[in-house]
């Protein structure tokens, strides 16, 4: 892959991540204000929340469609690997640990918010709990510090 198509895969990661967080918060916190708010505004609220929530699905499609397309790409960032994906270059182990806070901290937010969309959606309205919030900023705090200074922390020693 060139290098050329790698920065533009990079350009629509980043965009995705960013757009994708950014929904998820909203709806998280829409969803939370949902359940103790007073009924002549529910209709309006559920309306933001789909509209985010829309959001939030397209920019993770793009976010991790983007990524899988960096992480096979043989080359890898700035063509360090020249033979190898991500997935099997040697020392990527700050990339196995970002895509397990991805799998383990970002998706199963995105599902339990959409679940409860969901509920919310067909008259089931019931307190959404703080778990969500704190999973995910703890995988966000993970994700950047893997991406900042993985590569470094997991080079090897000369």
């Amino acid at each position: 892959m060139s290098e050329s198509v790698y920065e533009w895969l990079l350009v629509g990661h980043l965009i995705g991540v960013i757009l994708w967080i950014a929904a998820m918060t909203a709806t998280y916190w829409l969803l939370r204000v949902h359940a103790t708010a007073p009924k002549d505004v529910l209709d309006k609220l559920t309306l933001m929340e789909r509209s985010l929530a829309m959001v939030m699905d397209l920019s993770a499609t793009l976010a991790i469609g983007c990524g899988l397309g960096m992480a096979f790409s043989a080359g890898g960032p700035r063509g360090t690997h020249p033979t190898t994906s991500l997935f099997g270059a040697p020392h990527a182990a700050w990339f196995h640990i970002k895509l397990t806070a991805v799998v383990l901290g970002i998706l199963p937010v995105h599902g339990v918010v959409r679940g409860r969309l969901a509920k919310f959606s067909r008259g089931q309205i019931s307190g959404m709990p703080s778990w969500p919030w704190s999973l995910l900023l703890g995988a966000i705090v993970v994700i950047i510090v893997m991406v900042v200074r993985g590569p470094t922390m997991f080079a090897p020693t000369p």
